[in-house]
C-alpha cells in the first residue's frame, strides 16, 4: 500500500507542477503582452515628441523671421515639408500596431494623441500640395483674412 501512496503522491506533485507551469505560461504571456503594449506606447510617444519638436522649430523659425533675426528663405519651407513627410512614414506601422493591440483588448494611453498629431501632420503636408490655381477652402480663406487684418491693425498675439 505504501508504494501506491508514494506513486499517488508523486503523481499529484507532477500534476501540480504541470498545472503551475501552465499558469506561469499564462503569466509570462500576459507579461509579454503588457510589455508590448508599453513598447507601443513608448513608440507612439517618440512620434508625439518628434511632432512637437517640428512644430516648435517651425514656430521659432517664423518668430525669428518676423523679428528680423533671420531672413525669409524658401529652404526652410522645403526642410519643414521634408521633416513633416518623413514623420508620416512610420505612421502606417504605428497604426497597424495600435490596431492589433486594440483588437486584443488593450487601450493605449496615447493612441488618440498620436492620431491627432498624424491628422495635423497630414494636413500640413497636404497644404504644401496647394496649387496656385486652386482656391483656399472657405474656412481657411476666412482665417487668412482675419490674420491679415490683425497684422494690418497691429493686433497680433505674442508667441512667447
Amino acid at each position: 500500500m505504501s508504494i501506491e501512496l508514494l506513486a499517488l503522491r508523486t503523481a499529484r506533485k507532477h500534476v501540480q507542477n504541470f498545472e503551475r507551469e501552465s499558469t506561469a505560461a499564462v503569466v509570462m504571456q500576459e507579461h509579454h503582452d503588457a510589455m508590448e503594449c508599453r513598447n507601443c506606447e513608448d513608440f507612439l510617444q517618440l512620434g508625439i515628441d518628434a511632432f512637437h519638436w517640428v512644430m516648435n522649430a517651425d514656430c521659432r523659425m517664423r518668430v525669428a523671421v518676423s523679428e528680423g533675426d533671420v531672413a525669409a528663405d524658401d529652404s526652410f519651407e522645403l526642410l519643414l515639408l521634408a521633416l513633416c513627410s518623413q514623420w508620416l512614414v512610420p505612421c502606417a506601422f504605428a497604426e497597424q500596431w495600435i490596431a492589433r493591440l486594440e483588437a486584443d483588448g488593450f487601450k493605449l494611453d496615447n493612441a488618440e494623441e498620436f492620431r491627432n498629431c498624424r491628422r495635423e501632420m497630414s494636413a500640413i503636408v497636404k497644404s504644401f500640395d496647394f496649387n496656385d490655381e486652386e482656391e483656399l477652402p472657405a474656412r481657411m480663406a476666412e482665417l487668412q483674412d482675419q490674420a491679415l487684418d490683425a497684422i494690418r491693425n497691429d493686433k497680433t498675439a505674442e508667441f512667447f
